[in-house]
């Protein structure tokens, strides 16, 4: 058997919870007054920050070296500290919009 692990808000605000409540009554209201267009009328959005760096290409990570000499040593290479936070919104046709900020 194999569980997956979901990220859950152990403890919420009573205005946290009462959040929750009237969002669920209105997405259920929704849902009752037009059951088969409920779907194509939900978006849906999520936020994440990607790092980016321009790595070496092979060709520009060799170097000509001497039989008698190990091989030239390299560093690791770690995402930069250039990150942007991609915002993206989709509903059930397919992707809306994508925004990026840059970290400032």
């Amino acid at each position: 058997m194999v569980l997956s692990a979901r990220l859950v808000p152990c403890v919420l605000t009573d205005v946290q919870k009462a959040d929750h409540a009237e969002t669920s009554a209105s997405f259920l209201t929704l849902f009752n007054e037009n059951p088969d267009n409920f779907i194509s009328r939900c978006v849906t959005v999520d936020e994440t920050w990607l790092h980016h760096f321009d790595p070496e290409s092979k060709a520009q990570s060799m170097a000509f070296k001497d039989v008698t000499y190990p091989p030239p040593r390299k560093c690791r290479v770690f995402a930069s500290a250039c990150k942007v936070i991609a915002t993206v919104f989709w509903d059930s046709e397919g992707i809306l919009l994508i925004d990026h900020l840059e970290h400032m």
